[in-house]
This record gives structure tokens, C-alpha cells and sequence, in this order.
């Protein structure tokens, strides 16, 4: 920057003279940064236009197919007991409908569970999550719980000392909700979907298994259940005693393994506690070099023996146990692999049942299974009897919907039925007197407001387009700078501001293009079963040219339609063609459908570094002319910065030149004795 002098000898406003002829240039600077500021808001403009563009583009291609135009409508004689959605490839018929069943989902409300002492006296303590079996009164021990959904079945062990919580994992785990209510004190579960496939069953495996059941409030005895006792009773037919037994066989062989090996463990620990004695002992009394006093070690050794016996009573529990184990193997291996280093088990070989345990096994497992088998027929006996009762639980069995259409059934597993082109939801049973209504025909109100949707969408954007295209002039008008707005209110700045924006796109060329490509598209006429038709043979119509506002020429009014003023006293023609002849209706406008997204297609296809693909306006030229703004107003206002700088510099020179001359001048007066 040069060095700034003020006019002290030549008397001059330096800084204002420089200001004014510097003033042009930085006007440059602010009339580039208005520039800039329209063509901001010149492209939010076309981004709101391009928006409401691209939503009449996606509504007409979704009115391209005469199968978009097709409405039916299905009106039922009692709306409380069905509802119906019609597709276009229903038929126009009458037909006659039953509800017989609605769908229903398995759901049980468990009895109110109790706790109760040793003598089974009720202590009213509340029952959690966390509570035993054993609170409850249960003292069976282990027991069997049998869990069906559909055509899957399960079985889990449980004891006294299973806690609620472990009982809904179960029941979760099988597929159904399930909750305990700490509040009401009962279980409740249930199906998560309706239908016959979706029911439940809980039951007990054997006589203590009913027990914990009804010590949880979840017995019953429902047509479930017994399918489920059947369905356990033929399995136990069938069952597979020795393949039962080899399971018993690799499943011991297995807990040997981890038995044996952790006696291993436990025999190292032993001798690396042992180890560590010896070395205190070795170290007790001796006195290390360099030092004055003797190593005491009383104490580690005092707590390392207590370590050790606590070691060798573990060690020699699971080596008893270990012989044990081995004695009464009920398995047989063709060979088990010990790791060399740890001398632990790795591999148990291939598993057998021993040939001497064999039939003592099978013979087990066959009384176990001849049990369960005889208790499930037990059960199923006294529920087909009536002597079973399941008062614990209250259970609401789930169920197929079925309905009779026209005489024929039909069954599903929820309440909707798709039935040749109609989605039926059945909502609540036709007594038996009882048959619902179904007509079905064409839909020519949704015919109607399907047109009148259409054509809003266009009229809302063509007028919005016209308004832009034959905005008044804004000449004069250029945007505020900051100090600007200052002096004015917000309300007068708003108002200064959009006088501008409204007329930036007054004229525009690419506007016209796409009113006219709009406007040309309405304009069309179709061949319709021999016979051109325009959109003015369906009562369609702009208003007369000189009655209209200038920027609604384009608008379509329906004749007779009651939300439109300029034409709802005309005869309702559209309406009535609907009813008459819906055909050439569906026809006609899926053709003008078409033309309008063909013309909105073609408008908004992509140019290359101009315009993105489905894009109405050169957003991509605008985009680079916006930000080239930056650097012409960098370049201006370092032009005006130097120019500024350059005049600053000749007015210290003139300065400064004047001051030699009045230096010179002074030593001439004071030469002459006139000083």
C-alpha cells in the first residue's frame, strides 16, 4: 500500500478527492455483487419451478396406462361387518358374502400365581421374574415341559430352582409372546399371528411337568393340547431308543473329557504350589550377600500349606470322581488323544455305547419313553373325558378366518382375502340368516377427480410459470447493500427485494419453451374410436382470451365444476361422458397423459455441462456462472484497491514536491532579510 499524506501543504481534502474519483470503480464492485445476488436467487426460483415441474412430470407418467384411468368401487351392504378394496381388475358384478369365522391368535391368560411355604400355606409375598419354582410350591425336581407352535415342538427341562424369568425365555424362544405381570400376579401369551398354523400348547412331559404347569397358572386343556398329546404319543412310537442311547453315550463321553481334564488342572496347580514351597523352604534362614539379616519365611510357607491341602482336597475329589466316572462309563471309544504337553484330553475318538451297558441303557430309556407315552395317553384320555378342566389358564384358541363368497369357502389365516380383484377384510360374523351385499361397478367419481387433480397440478404450474414469464419490469431496481437495508425496515426490504426477484425471469427464453411445451400437449387432439377429440369435447376449456387475467390464459376450467367459479354454471358435461361412456373417457386422457409426459420429458433431458438429466433449467451453467462471480469481484476490487493506492501515492509526490518548494522559498526570504 503507498503512503498516505494529507493535503498539509497543499491545503487539499486528499482523502475525499481520492474517494470520488475512486467512487466509479468501487460502484463496479457493488453493481458485480448485486449480479451475484440475483443470480442466487435466480436459481432458488428455478429450483421451486423445477420442483413443481418435475411432480407434474412424475403425476402424468403415472397416467400413461388405461389401467391407471380404470376405477372400480365396491360398495357393501354393511360396512360394520367388511370392508373392500377394489382393484381395476375387478368386474362390475353383484355378489353375496359371509363372514363364517374371523382369524384369531392362540392367547392364554394365566391363572394367578402364589407363593406358598413348606406346607403349601399361601404367604403373599409377590412373585417376580427371579422367583423359584420352589416359591410357587414346586418340589419335583427335574421335569419336562413340552412347547408346540404350528409344526414345531420343543421340549425344556426345568427344577425347582428355575426361576420365572427362565420359563419366558423358554416360551419366547418358540416363537410367541410372552410376559409376566408382576402387577396382576399372571402370565399372558400369545400367538404373533393369527391363524390355526400360529396356535400354541403347553404341557407337561410327565406328572411333575403338569405340576410346575399348574403351579405357573398355564395349564389347559384346549383341542391344541390334545393335538399336541397325539402328536407326542406318535412319536413316542417311533422313537429311536438307540439313537437315544448314543446320544447319552457321546454326551457322558464328553463330560469325562472335562472332567479329566480338570483333574489335570487341578493336579498342576498342585505341584506348581508344592514347587513354590520347596523354594521358600530352600530360602528360609539363609542369609543373601549383602545383606544383614536372614530370610524369614514362616509366614508364605504357613499360607502356601493352607493352599496346598485346599489344592489336594480338590485334586482328590476329582480324581474320585474321575474313577467314578470311568468305571460306570456307559461309552466306549476306539481310541482318546492326550496333548503331550498337558497330558489333557483333545479328542475323545469315535463314541460308542459300551456293548456291556448297551441293553442296560436301551432298557432305561425304553421305561422312560413307555412313561411319557403313558402319561400323554393318560392326559388325552381325561381331557376327551371331560375329567381334565383347565381352570389355571384361560386360553382363546386361534383360528382360520373363513368366508363364503357366492356360496364358495374360503379360509385364511388372517382376515384379508384377495379374491379376484377384491381385497376383502372381514371384520366382524354374518349371523347365520345373515349374507352382505358386494356391488361392484365403475368408479366415475374417482374418475372425475382424477381428471380434476390433473388438471389443478397443471393449472398451478403453467399460471406460476405466466406470472414469472409477464412479471412487470424491475429496471431501476438493483439489490441493497448492507447499509442500504439499514435505513429501511424488514418489511420495506422484503418488499423492495421481491420486486426484483419476481421480474428475473420476465421473458426468459427457457420459460417460454416449457409453457409453450405444456400448452402445445393440452392442445392436442386424439383419435378416439374414429373421432378426433379435444379436451374441449369433455367440456375442458381456457377462459376467452380477452376475459382472462393475463396470466391465466393457459388455465383449463371443467365445466359444472362447483370449486371453479368461471365455469360451474355450465353443464356438466365431463360428469356425464364419465357416466355414459367411460371408455372414450379413460382412453382420451391416457393419450394426453402420454403427450403431456413426452413434452415434460424432452424438456428436462440432459445437455451436456449444462443441464442434469430430469432437469427443467441449465443448473449447471448457472452453478459455474455463480461461482465465477468470486473472482470478477476479487478482480475489481483489486483493481480499485491499486487504482486507489496509485492516486494516494501521486498526491503524497505533489505533497511532498510542494514541500521542498516552500523550504526553498522560506530560505530565499530569509537570504533576502524579508523572513
Amino acid at each position: 500500500m503507498a503512503m498516505r499524506m494529507s493535503g498539509l501543504i497543499s491545503g487539499l481534502d486528499t482523502d475525499s478527492l481520492i474517494a470520488s474519483l475512486v467512487s466509479a470503480r468501487r460502484q463496479k464492485v457493488t453493481n458485480m455483487q448485486g449480479d451475484k445476488t440475483k443470480a442466487g436467487w435466480t436459481q432458488d426460483i428455478w429450483k421451486d419451478l423445477n420442483k413443481d415441474l418435475t411432480s407434474l412430470r412424475t403425476k402424468a407418467m403415472n397416467l400413461r396406462f388405461t389401467s391407471d384411468w380404470t376405477k372400480k368401487t365396491t360398495n357393501v351392504s354393511n360396512p360394520a361387518k367388511a370392508s373392500v378394496i377394489t382393484t381395476d381388475k375387478a368386474v362390475n358384478s353383484v355378489q353375496s358374502l359371509k363372514i363364517v369365522d374371523l382369524a384369531k391368535a392362540g392367547y392364554l391368560t394365566g391363572g394367578k400365581v402364589e407363593t406358598v411355604d413348606a406346607e403349601g400355606t399361601k404367604t403373599g409375598e409377590k412373585v417376580t421374574a427371579l422367583s423359584k419354582m420352589s416359591a410357587l410350591g414346586y418340589t419335583g425336581g427335574s421335569t419336562t415341559i413340552n412347547i408346540a407352535t404350528g409344526d414345531k415342538s420343543a421340549s425344556f427341562t426345568f427344577d425347582e430352582n428355575s426361576t420365572i424369568s427362565d420359563v419366558l425365555s423358554a416360551i419366547k424362544g418358540q416363537g410367541l409372546n410372552a410376559s409376566f405381570d408382576e402387577k396382576n400376579q399372571r402370565f399372558f401369551i400369545s400367538s404373533k399371528t393369527t391363524g390355526a398354523e400360529s396356535d400354541f400348547s403347553i404341557t407337561g412331559a410327565d406328572a411333575n411337568g403338569t405340576k410346575m404347569l399348574d403351579a405357573l397358572g398355564i395349564s389347559t386343556y384346549d383341542a391344541k393340547t390334545k393335538t399336541a398329546l397325539q402328536k407326542e404319543i406318535q412319536s413316542y412310537e417311533s422313537f429311536d431308543v438307540a439313537g437315544e442311547a448314543l446320544k447319552r453315550a457321546q454326551a457322558a463321553a464328553e463330560s469325562y473329557k472335562n472332567l479329566y481334564n480338570s483333574m489335570k488342572t487341578a493336579e498342576k496347580s498342585l505341584a506348581d504350589l508344592r514347587e513354590q514351597r520347596e523354594k521358600l523352604v530352600a530360602e528360609d534362614g539363609t542369609t543373601p550377600e549383602g545383606a544383614d539379616e536372614q530370610v524369614d519365611n514362616t509366614e508364605k510357607i504357613a499360607a502356601l500349606d493352607a493352599q496346598i491341602a485346599e489344592a489336594e482336597t480338590k485334586f482328590n475329589d476329582l480324581t474320585t470322581q474321575e474313577g467314578e466316572a470311568r468305571a460306570n462309563a456307559i461309552w466306549s471309544s476306539d481310541g482318546i488323544t492326550y496333548d503331550d504337553e498337558t497330558g489333557m484330553i483333545t479328542s475323545m475318538g469315535e463314541i460308542s455305547v459300551d456293548p456291556g451297558k448297551q441293553a442296560e441303557l436301551e432298557e432305561q430309556i425304553t421305561n422312560e419313553v413307555a412313561a411319557k407315552k403313558a402319561y400323554a395317553e393318560q392326559q388325552l384320555q381325561a381331557i376327551t373325558d371331560g375329567t381334565l378342566a383347565g381352570k389355571a389358564a384361560s386360553k382363546v384358541t386361534g383360528q382360520d378366518a373363513k368366508i363364503e363368497l357366492n356360496g364358495a369357502e374360503f379360509t385364511n389365516s388372517n382376515n384379508v382375502f384377495e379374491i379376484n380383484g377384491l381385497t376383502i377384510t372381514a371384520l366382524g360374523e354374518t349371523a347365520d340368516d345373515e349374507e352382505l351385499t358386494l356391488t361392484t361397478d365403475t368408479d366415475t367419481s374417482g374418475i372425475y377427480d382424477q381428471i380434476k387433480n390433473l388438471l389443478k397440478s397443471y393449472n398451478d404450474v403453467i399460471v406460476k410459470l405466466d406470472t414469472y414469464y409477464n412479471a412487470a419490469s424491475a429496471k431501476g431496481y438493483k439489490p441493497l447493500t448492507d447499509e442500504e437495508k439499514e435505513a429501511l425496515t424488514d418489511t420495506e426490504v422484503e418488499k423492495y427485494e421481491k420486486k426484483i426477484k419476481d421480474s428475473l425471469l420476465k421473458g426468459d427464453e427457457n420459460l417460454n419453451r416449457i409453457i409453450s411445451g405444456m400448452a402445445d400437449a393440452m392442445r392436442s387432439g386424439f383419435d378416439i374410436g374414429g373421432k378426433k377429440m379435444y379436451l374441449s369435447s369433455f367440456g375442458i376449456n381456457t377462459q376467452a382470451y380477452l376475459a382472462a387475467e393475463y396470466n391465466t390464459i393457459h388455465a383449463l376450467h371443467i365445466d359444472g365444476d362447483s370449486d371453479d367459479e368461471i365455469s360451474s354454471g355450465n353443464e356438466d358435461k365431463l360428469k356425464a361422458m364419465i357416466a355414459s361412456d367411460p371408455e372414450t373417457v379413460t382412453s382420451f386422457f391416457t393419450k394426453l397423459s402420454q403427450t403431456l409426459y413426452g413434452n415434460l420429458d424432452k424438456l428436462s433431458s440432459r445437455i451436456a455441462n449444462k443441464r442434469s438429466f430430469g432437469t427443467f433449467y441449465e443448473d449447471k451453467t448457472m452453478e459455474n456462472d455463480y461461482k465465477a462471480y468470486d473472482s470478477k469481484i476479487s478482480e475489481l476490487e483489486e483493481k480499485a484497491n491499486n487504482y486507489e493506492d496509485n492516486l494516494y501515492a501521486k498526491f503524497a509526490k505533489m505533497e511532498a514536491t510542494m514541500a521542498k518548494l516552500q523550504s526553498k522559498s522560506n530560505a530565499m526570504a530569509g537570504y533576502l532579510g524579508t523572513g
